[in-house]
């Protein structure tokens, strides 16, 4: 499913406009964005939960020329989904 059809989807689900369920999605993945930005977790009981992740900086090896290389540190998102979530996948 991409992004235009998740926004039909929600529109009949939700009895709202597209243009509506749009502006709601985006409102939604903007504040998501934004608190992940600023360090906070973001719990969603029936999804899961969305929170930064740091992977610390370590020493790797070009695997073409064995050479040794430093991986600097990385903040990535990431999602845990919550086991109501797991169980209606697996069903």
């Amino acid at each position: 499913m991409n992004r235009q059809q998740l926004i039909k989807r929600m529109a009949e689900l939700s009895e709202m406009s597209q243009a509506e369920c749009k502006r709601v999605l985006a409102a939604l993945e903007n504040t998501i964005a934004q608190a992940l930005h600023e360090g906070e977790t973001v719990y969603l009981p029936p999804l899961g939960v969305f929170e930064v992740r740091h992977h610390l900086p370590r020493t790797g090896r070009n695997p073409q020329t064995g050479e040794t290389i430093e991986i600097p540190l990385r903040t990535v998102p990431a999602f845990k989904p919550a086991s109501t979530l797991k169980r209606a996948v697996s069903s």
